[in-house]
């Protein structure tokens, strides 16, 4: 009996390798493109919804989303209600704050990104205990279904929460030239998602490592297996900022970086550029000059560019751009999928952080991108 359930999980697990592989190759040969379309103006908050620091977004199916504020104690996570209608447009939006009592006491560990693995997204079951049978429990995937992952600039960490919030135990294996030390302050882990698609999780730093330079506009995407450990790396390099380094030294409030990313369901990332700049001065000053520049990008990490000097540099191609004003500062700094509309386009969903309103400057905006295939 035992060896006849063996044959059946060898079975399962052929059928599993052969299919992923030819997935895998689909998604190479087809090259799918992407038209970026706005379907419609900046959706602000309701009232009900207070002000707050929201910094990622997760899809979790429906019209639910997992939100993390990075003023929050412990993940900070809360539960948002965002009802898209046929067209991509937002109709409303709702809050629910979790009943979470072992983070509520937490100190705010600055949570800024937050992915969400679905229990299809893991590795099925019989296909474990078939691994686990044969004595391959090292490599056993150890994602599991139905979790967030949050990252966390306060110490670098990107930790497991189960859908309540309440920590696992269990984290990613940071490398250590993303430690606490080498980043500038308040410029680390912004960024946070996963691919369904190829079991990968991926991060980079608001900013550029100090290694790299303050300046620079080099920044490391990395990538995380199943297993939690760090995968491949690649570099991207960001647009030249608006505002000169003397202009951005000398502002009330600058910021010039990474602070999302979104996986496709074919492997490519969405990449959100942001610059925003608050200058010093009166209320009239501030809202002639001030603006926040986004920018959507597409990569695909299988046309990485290796060569002398190159070690799987990521081309990129915009996909939109968009900049808002001082009467409607918005500060973009969570993105993820949304739902795939009727007609076929896949959705991006953006979430300004207002920084607690900021006395009114800066508001909360919802803004949905659909991207048309091509």
């Amino acid at each position: 009996m035992r060896m006849r359930l063996l044959w059946v999980l060898l079975f399962l697990f052929a059928i599993h390798l052969s299919g992923y592989g030819q997935s895998q190759d689909t998604v190479r040969q087809e090259k799918i493109k992407y038209v970026a379309q706005e379907t419609g103006l900046f959706a602000p908050l309701p009232e009900e919804v207070p002000p707050g620091h929201y910094s990622g977004i997760a899809y979790l199916g429906g019209s639910a989303y997992a939100v993390v504020d990075d003023k929050l104690n412990g993940s900070g996570l809360v539960f948002f209600n965002i009802d898209i209608n046929d067209l991509g447009q937002v109709q409303s939006v709702e809050m629910q704050v979790p009943d979470c009592t072992s983070e509520s006491e937490v100190k705010s560990k600055d949570c800024e990104g937050i992915a969400y693995v679905s229990l299809t997204d893991f590795a099925d079951s019989l296909i474990r205990e078939w691994k686990a049978a044969l004595g391959m429990a090292d490599s056993i995937p150890t994602i599991k279904g139905n979790t967030l992952y949050i990252s966390a600039e306060s110490d670098q960490s990107i930790t497991e929460y189960d859908i309540d919030g309440n920590p696992t135990g269990r984290a990613l294996e940071i490398p250590s030239e993303f430690g606490w030390d080498n980043i500038y302050p308040n410029r680390g882990f912004e960024a946070l998602t996963y691919s369904s698609s190829t079991s990968l999780f991926w991060t980079t730093t608001e900013a550029p490592l100090k290694s790299d330079g303050e300046y620079s506009l080099l920044h490391r995407f990395q990538s995380f297996d199943a297993s939690l450990k760090p995968w491949i790396q690649y570099l991207y390099y960001m647009d030249e900022p608006i505002k000169s380094q003397s202009e951005s030294k000398n502002a009330q409030a600058y910021v010039h970086g990474i602070s999302a990313l979104a996986a496709l369901n074919d492997g490519k990332l969405v990449v959100l550029e942001r610059e925003a700049y608050v200058p010093k001065g009166g209320i009239l000053k501030m809202a002639l000059e001030s603006f926040s520049m986004t920018k959507l990008y597409l990569v695909d990490p299988q046309d990485a560019i290796y060569g002398p000097g190159l070690n799987g540099e990521l081309p990129k191609t915009l996909l939109c751009s968009f900049m808002t004003g001082a009467l409607g500062l918005a500060n973009y700094e969570g993105m993820c999928l949304g739902p795939v509309l009727p007609d076929g386009r896949q959705t991006l969903v953006l979430i300004a952080d207002s920084q607690g309103g900021s006395k009114g400057r800066v508001l909360e905006y919802v803004k949905v991108i659909a991207l048309k295939a091509e």
